[in-house]
């Protein structure tokens, strides 16, 4: 499946950075179902990183800061004093929930083989296509999605208007935006996340997102 990646000198770092693509991932699932936003640009960047096999480290892996600005944003509030809404209470649930498949996912052994094929059949695609949001890359990736993640539990349960959850091109976008959280919960883990740890470091990654935000332009 993912490649382990060995994490930066500064591990608190990687890991500000691998929370912020989860909740990136929560964002996105949240415009589409909500709003019937596209994720444009974000939805290439997200599946890199669902193929980054070799990335050398997290932040390569993830892609650039610019596109975690708005869930960097997000994090320190979050972590600080909590969802203060029913949106973000539901981004929350998103991230919790796909944090938890990544434990599942790196236990099962038929999961995260399935999570492989999927990874090669959509690389293999997007090199006779040569664009990584091509319809078909999506719907083999949201398939993969499905079939290696949809036994797990926690099911993560998506709100929204039925006209775009019934959507078969936006529901493939979902799923696939679902699986590049959960890459980016398996990253926070390999960088020492954890949910009592990060309760306690609080602070320290709020610190993180702030510097971070301000080096992202």
């Amino acid at each position: 499946m993912w490649n382990f990646l060995i994490p930066g000198p500064d591990r608190r770092r990687d890991r500000t950075l691998a929370l912020a693509g989860i909740l990136r991932s929560a964002l996105l699932v949240q415009d589409i179902a909500r709003n019937g936003e596209q994720p444009g640009a974000l939805l290439a960047i997200c599946i890199h990183s669902i193929l980054a096999l070799e990335s050398p480290d997290i932040r390569e892996a993830l892609g650039n800061i610019q596109s975690l600005r708005q869930p960097l944003a997000l994090l320190c509030p979050l972590l600080q004093r909590g969802p203060a809404n029913a949106q973000e209470a539901e981004l929350l649930r998103y991230t919790m929930a796909m944090n938890s498949l990544s434990k599942r996912l790196l236990k099962n052994v038929a999961a995260a083989r399935r999570v492989q094929e999927g990874i090669q059949q959509a690389q293999r695609q997007i090199q006779h296509f040569g664009d990584t949001t091509q319809s078909s890359v999506i719907a083999g990736l949201a398939q993969t999605y499905t079939e290696a993640i949809g036994s797990l539990r926690p099911r993560i349960i998506v709100s929204g208007e039925s006209r775009f959850l019934s959507d078969p091109d936006d529901a493939a976008r979902i799923r696939t935006l679902l699986l590049s959280g959960i890459r980016a919960a398996v990253l926070w883990r390999q960088a020492g996340g954890h949910i009592p740890g990060s309760l306690l470091e609080r602070r320290s990654l709020c610190q993180e997102a702030e510097e971070l935000l301000a080096h992202a332009d």
